[in-house]
Parts: structure tokens; C-alpha cells; sequence
């Protein structure tokens, strides 16, 4: 890489379009390219006393702007829909929120975001006091989270856990990248890192988003990461507050009481925050065990509010407890976790669900808990949300005039939003703009060779050995091997990972490779080195068993199998009932059939291992996404960013290419069958936290 593009840099490059407004501004179609405007600048405190009540709730706002008029129509050229351009100078929201399908290349993205935050100040209230540009935030975590697709996947939080003493400059070194990336791009709050701390396996809200199960461990991992970012001028975003939950998509009651959640997330939160933490995402969960119980809507069930609504965490637990005094902003409030409690299903709060009276009520209560911001209400996608946004508008408005809402309350809120403004340069006065220069300069940092390198060799130091010290390497010669994905999409990695090991001889490049995957063979029949590639989960109409007549004769010739497993969190997965579980079983049974090896490659989360412990080596990598991407493409191509970069770092190490000094980033429990037939994890452990090598 020849250009090291720090935030500075890009303000610079992109002179006027993140800064305030005066009266000449430039079209939606032009973005403000190459074209000079007079600002006008001021500081929060002149902002702040200048606005509307109106004014500083839409301030309080950030949506997404996903589709516009139907999933086929991704907002990807603000120029194409002029009716979202109109929509988006009504208000003066604080900012966006873009996702995977605002993201198709480089240049595209850097001139959406010039276009938002040009359109921005254009709007009649921008015009009447002052422009206020954007918060244009992203989901970027790394791993499963990722959303620019044509960037640096990243290896994933747990993977980054994994890599033991070289977890701190691993963690540095990704926030790095991201913060490289976004910056470059115009983004400048980076959704992450997740400090939850998820001491249980078995919790829904396990997955490989999170560093690890140790609170030293996180603390010490987040702090790099944010500091990596930070070095770029992007804002961080520490999710979700209290810290034991959010890990999974499906957020549900956590039973951890008060004093464990101080021993773990909670704490977590607790060491980070005085070291200069400027954002913080509240959490969907609940908390039974320790928060306020209240009448829902039906008037008759009690239950609990998630912990954005909730005073108790938010005011006396974050705001106070730990002196949090920066912006917090809701998880996204779309989310059926707040329209529903997921302990009895009964709604929350009255009123139909999505309906503007409902969101109004539940603005309130995140308002009233000590929120800052409102993410995503729902998504700015057409002319019935443009309606929505006006009377949630109109209805917060309402609140305070009846007395509802303390304007005080207000007031905390968008200073605190617009000193955080202030304070990254966002509200300087510029002039000028050369977008196609911005352009160029993100051109050489999104998704170059050097953040790649980067990311194979966290990925590399991540392969965890648990067992099978004694039967690995599988050799590259003379030997009958069978791989076995999970899905079709398991081709690219898989196949990314033998391309590599034959063109460097490490397995016979005259191997005879039958592929099913991709329907493809190579080599001679007869050779003396043969690799059979097949998969025993069909991911179509709801997902189900699939393994042929020839992945069974193939197993029965092998010397070695190598099988593929990608297990989430929750014990539902890891029953006789589950086609995956079925398809591992059978292969199992089949390799201890023909005496052949049997090698568990564990991409997701490790409880696996406890599933298949008598296996003959277990080997983890900590990330099952990503997967449909082919990194044969190289650097520079439309979504290559996304692909695996850990299962072919693991396919490589058991191969031999790799010394597997990775170790388990949380603790593993046994698990046995009950007599009920179902598995369940025991009171033992079975790996614990900091095994490798073979060892535990």
C-alpha cells in the first residue's frame, strides 16, 4: 500500500462536505464535486441555542436507509432517488446508518456518503440556522459483522481472542485496518467492538462476536481495538450496555444477576469507559433478575422492559454506577425485543406494533431512561416511512409540550451530540470539495493487499489445536483423503485452500481431485494422491440432510477425513434432530467404518468439540461466514473483502502449512445425553480456557 489515509487526510481531501452549509450548496447529483461553497461555521453551544425543539429531536435520529421502494432497489446512488434526497432535508438528523447493500465498490461509496452529507445541507431548517452534518455510522466488527463488503472482512473477535499473547497487537492492528477503511470511505463511527461477556456456551447469545468469556480478556482486547480505530478519527461504539447479551441475533431474558454482571460485562464496561470511551450502545436483553418489573401492555402481565428502556440500567447503572457522560445510543429500535417481551410474548407497550403512537412511547421511555440517540426506528425505505418520520417527529414534539419528557432532558441530549460533533472536526468551517480525489485515496487503502496480509495472519495465529497432535498433519502424498463442507458454499474456501497447497506441492500437484462442490476434476484417476470434496447439509427450502451414495463409497476408501462443522450457539444445535449433527455422525461413523483418521474442523464456535470429543483431532477457527465469496478474485474486486480468511488458514495448518499455536478464547464444558435423549452440558469442563496444541 502506498497511501496511509488518516482521517485528517480525508477531511482534507473531501474539504466541505462534512462541514457546515451556507447558503449556495450543490445538487444531490453532483455530491458538491470539485465545485466551492461558502460555510458557516459555529460551535455546538451557538448550534444548540439556535434550534427548534422540532429540530434537535430529528438531531436525536438516526435511521437506515437500506432499500427505497422494495428489497430489489438498494440505496446505492442518493442521484437515483430523488424522492430519499427530499426525504433526508426535512429533517437534520444526527446521521445514518449504512449496511451491506449501500455497498457496492469504492468509488460508489465514497461519493453515496459525499452525496448524503452534501444533500444534508440543503434541507429548509439547515438553510433557516445552521447545517449540521451527519454521523455516518457502520456496523464494522469484523468477521460475522461486516458490512464493507469490498473491504477487510477481518478474522472476528474470537478468532482475535485466540491468538493468546499476540491478542492485544492483533486487536490494534484490526482496529487499524478498519479505521483506515471507513475513514477513507467518509464513515466516521464504527458500530463496535462488542464488550459482552457471555460466560455460559450454552447462552443464545454466545457467538464468535464476542473476544472471549474472560473480562480481563475483553477489557484488554476492546481497548485496543478502539484504540486502533481511534488512531484514524473514527468513533467507536461499545455495545451492548450492560455487557451479557446481543451476541446472537435473537436477544432474549438473561438470568446473570447483579453481582455476576459486575464481575463480568458490566465491569468490563466499567474499566473502559474512564479511558476515554466516547459512545455506547445499549442492549435489547433483559435483565429479570436484578431490573424494575412493569405492567406491559396488556395492564394485567408484568414483565420487563430491554435494557435501552430501562432507567435502572441506563441512568443509574451506566450514567451513574460508572460515569458514562458521553452519547448513548439505542440498539436498533426496528427490533421486535422492543415491541415484545420475550419472556411471555405480551406486548410492551400499547398500540399496534410499528405503528407511530407505539414507536412515540417507546421513544419516550429511552429518552426518560437516558438515551441519546434513537437508532433506527425503522428504515427511511419510502414514502409511508418519510410519513412515519414526520409524526414520530411530531409525536416526541408532543411529549415534551405535554410534559411527558423534561425538555431538559432534550437538551442533554443533542449537546452532547453536537460536542461529540465538535469535538472530531465535523462542525469546522471548509471550502471547497474534490471527491474524485477522495476517491483515489480510499482506492489505494479499501481492501489492499497489506489489510489483507494482515487479516491471513491473525487468521493464521487464530487455528486452535485441541486435539490430534499424534495423527496431523494429513500428508500432502500418497494418501486417500475426503473433505467434507457443511454446505455448497464450503467450495470456496475449501477449494482456496487446496489450490494454494498444490500450486506450492505441499499435497501432490498431480492429485486427483473429484470436487462436487463445483462439479470439477483434476488429475489422474489413478493417481497415488486422491481428494474426494463433497457436503452433507442441503442450506435450501429450510436446510436438511444430504449425503450421496458417493461421498459414503469415497469415505470408505479414505485414509483420512476431514469434516467441516459450523455450530451456533444454544443446545438445539447440538441434538441427534439436527440434520448437521446427523451429517457429522454419519461421516464419523462411516471413517471409524473404514479406519480411516477423522479430523473436526470447528468454524464456528468450539462446542463442537464437546459434541465430537472421541473424534481423532479436533481443530478450531472460530468463523463460519463469509463463505460464498471466491478469494481467488485478489484484492481490489467487488466483495472479496468478505471472504473466510480462517477455515483456509485451518485447512493449511492441518495440511502442515501452520504450527496451530492458536488457544481456546472461552471455556468449553462436556456435554453428555441425558435420559431424555437429549445432550446437555455438564458442571466439568472439558477444554479450558487457554487450551491448544493438543493440550488442555
Amino acid at each position: 500500500m502506498s497511501t496511509s489515509l488518516t482521517r485528517r487526510t480525508f477531511l482534507s481531501a473531501t474539504a466541505g462536505l462534512t462541514a457546515l452549509a451556507g447558503t449556495a450548496c450543490a445538487s444531490p447529483t453532483s455530491g458538491g464535486r470539485g465545485q466551492d461553497h461558502a460555510r458557516t461555521s459555529a460551535s455546538a453551544d451557538q448550534i444548540m441555542s439556535s434550534l427548534t425543539l422540532e429540530q434537535k429531536i430529528a438531531q436525536m435520529i438516526m435511521p437506515a436507509l437500506r432499500t427505497w421502494n422494495g428489497e430489489d432497489n438498494p440505496v446505492v446512488d442518493l442521484a437515483a432517488v430523488p424522492e430519499l434526497a427530499e426525504a433526508l432535508r426535512r429533517h437534520q438528523y444526527c446521521g445514518v446508518v449504512l449496511f451491506g447493500s449501500n455497498v457496492e465498490s469504492v468509488d460508489q461509496t465514497v461519493r453515496l456518503i459525499a452525496d448524503l452529507q452534501a444533500n444534508s445541507i440543503q434541507g429548509d431548517d439547515a438553510k433557516a440556522s445552521y447545517a449540521i452534518p451527519y454521523l455516518v455510522a457502520a456496523d464494522q466488527e469484523g468477521g460475522s459483522v461486516a458490512r464493507i463488503t469490498m473491504g477487510t472482512r477481518g478474522t472476528g473477535s474470537m478468532a482475535i481472542g485466540a491468538t493468546g499473547d499476540a491478542a492485544e497487537k492483533n486487536a490494534l492492528q484490526t482496529g487499524q485496518v478498519f479505521g483506515k477503511e471507513l475513514s477513507s470511505l467518509g464513515i466516521n463511527v464504527n458500530l463496535a467492538p462488542c464488550v459482552d461477556i457471555i460466560a455460559d456456551v450454552a447462552d443464545a447469545g454466545m457467538s464468535t462476536r464476542v473476544f472471549s468469556n474472560d473480562r480481563d480478556t475483553v477489557v484488554q482486547l476492546c481497548k485496543a481495538f478502539c484504540s486502533g480505530v481511534g488512531e484514524h478519527g473514527v468513533i467507536t461504539v461499545l455495545k451492548h450496555f450492560p455487557g451479557a447479551g446481543d451476541g446472537a441475533d435473537d436477544p432474549t431474558a438473561v438470568s446473570i444477576s447483579l453481582d455476576d454482571l459486575h464481575d463480568q460485562g458490566l465491569g468490563a464496561f466499567g474499566d473502559l469507559v474512564p479511558q476515554g470511551t466516547e459512545m455506547v450502545m445499549t442492549s435489547a436483553v433483559t435483565f429479570p433478575s436484578f431490573d424494575d418489573q412493569y405492567v406491559l401492555a396488556d395492564g394485567k402481565t408484568k414483565g420487563y422492559y430491554p435494557a435501552t428502556m430501562s432507567p435502572k440500567i441506563v441512568t443509574n447503572l451506566l450514567r451513574g454506577e460508572v460515569g458514562f457522560d458521553g452519547v448513548v445510543v439505542t440498539d436498533a429500535l426496528e427490533m421486535d425485543q422492543f415491541f415484545q417481551e420475550p419472556g411471555n410474548g405480551v406486548a410492551i407497550l400499547p398500540g399496534e406494533k410499528g405503528s407511530v403512537a407505539c414507536c412515540v412511547d417507546i421513544a419516550q421511555k429511552c429518552i426518560l431512561a437516558g438515551c441519546d440517540i434513537l437508532l433506527m426506528p425503522t428504515d427511511l425505505k419510502n414514502a409511508e416511512a418519510v410519513s412515519f418520520y414526520d409524526d414520530y417527529i411530531a409525536g416526541i414534539v408532543a411529549k415534551v409540550q405535554d410534559g411527558s419528557i423534561d425538555p431538559g432532558r432534550i437538551d442533554e441530549s443533542v449537546r452532547r451530540i453536537l460536542q461529540l460533533k465538535e469535538k472530531h472536526e465535523l462542525l469546522v468551517s471548509k471550502k471547497g470539495s474534490d471527491t474524485d480525489a477522495a476517491v483515489a485515496a480510499a482506492r489505494e487503502v479499501v481492501g489492499c493487499d497489506e489489510h489483507h496480509a494482515i487479516e491471513r495472519s491473525i487468521a493464521e495465529q487464530s487455528v486452535t489445536l485441541l486435539k490430534g497432535d499424534d495423527v496431523l498433519p494429513i500428508p500432502g502424498s500418497g494418501a486417500h483423503v475426503v473433505v467434507v463442507g457443511r454446505t455448497k458454499n464450503d467450495a470456496n474456501p475449501i477449494g482456496y485452500a487446496l489450490d494454494e497447497l498444490m500450486e506450492k506441492g505441499t499435497i501432490d500437484k498431480g492429485a486427483y481431485v473429484d470436487n462436487r462442490l463445483t462439479n470439477k476434476t483434476t488429475g489422474d484417476a489413478g493417481a497415488a494422491t486422491s481428494i474426494y470434496v463433497d457436503c452433507y447439509f442441503d442450506a435450501s427450502d429450510g436446510g436438511g440432510l444430504t449425503f450421496s451414495q458417493e461421498l459414503s463409497a469415497a469415505i470408505a476408501e479414505a485414509d483420512y477425513v476431514l469434516c467441516l462443522s459450523a455450530t451456533p450457539a444454544g443446545l438445539d444445535a447440538l441434538q441427534d434432530s439436527d440434520p448437521c449433527m446427523q451429517g457429522i455422525s454419519r461421516a464419523l461413523s462411516e471413517s471409524r467404518a473404514a479406519e480411516a483418521t477423522f479430523v473436526l474442523l470447528s468454524n464456528n464456535l468450539p462446542v463442537d468439540a464437546a459434541r465430537f470429543a472421541d473424534v481423532d483431532a479436533i481443530v478450531c477457527s472460530y468463523l463460519s461466514a463469509g463463505f460464498a465469496v471466491d478469494p481467488h478474485k485478489g484484492s481490489g474486486q467487488k466483495n472479496v473483502g468478505f471472504a473466510n480468511a480462517n477455515v483456509p488458514a485451518a485447512i493449511r495448518a492441518i495440511f502442515g502449512v501452520g504450527s496451530m499455536t492458536g488457544t481456546l478464547p472461552v471455556d468449553v464444558p462436556m456435554i453428555a445425553k441425558g435420559k431424555d435423549g437429549r445432550y446437555a452440558y455438564t458442571r466439568e469442563i472439558l477444554y479450558k480456557r487457554g487450551s491448544g496444541n493438543g493440550k488442555n
